[in-house]
């Protein structure tokens, strides 16, 4: 198995509706593709965008196939692969996505929608050797990233 941590700009800001779409969407496909993960989209009001950071883990070739797919996606742009690598179990058991900024509250009914403002949600987490990727997605869901991309 494999995982890969991406960030990506969104193409326009995302609405609760559409992002609840593209929640259920993404774990009906993923949950028959064997892959786990998470997304978080958060919109910053000061800039005006919203971005994607997403964890995907799973078999190597089902993330290159989900790798393919996202990568000609024309809900968002300037893709940047933060990590990836090998590992030997997952961080996250199911599917689930983390809305900056919308709340819980809106979602609680959606299947697979996980408070990721709650500790039990990150107590749940699985660790492995891919650590550096899950305090990224902490931080970028707190609205504390300070994590720098090397060239």
């Amino acid at each position: 198995m494999k995982y890969i941590v991406y960030v990506s700009q969104a193409e326009r800001p995302f609405s609760t509706d559409e992002l609840s779409s593209l929640l259920q969407h993404s774990r009906t496909r993923n949950v028959g593709d064997d892959i786990s993960g998470l997304l978080i989209y958060r919109f910053n009001s000061d800039y005006g965008r919203g971005n994607f950071v997403q964890v995907l883990e799973g078999p190597n070739d089902r993330i290159d196939d989900v790798w393919r797919r996202i990568s000609n996606d024309a809900r968002h742009h300037t893709i940047i692969v933060v990590e990836e690598g090998p590992i030997e179990q997952r961080m996250f058991r199911g599917w689930s996505m983390g809305f900056k900024n919308v709340t819980a509250e809106d979602l609680k009914n959606v299947e697979g929608f996980s408070d990721l403002g709650s500790d039990q949600f990150w107590q749940e987490v699985t660790p492995t050797s891919a650590a550096a990727a899950l305090e990224l997605l902490k931080s970028f869901y707190n609205g504390s990233c300070k994590h720098s991309v090397e060239a």
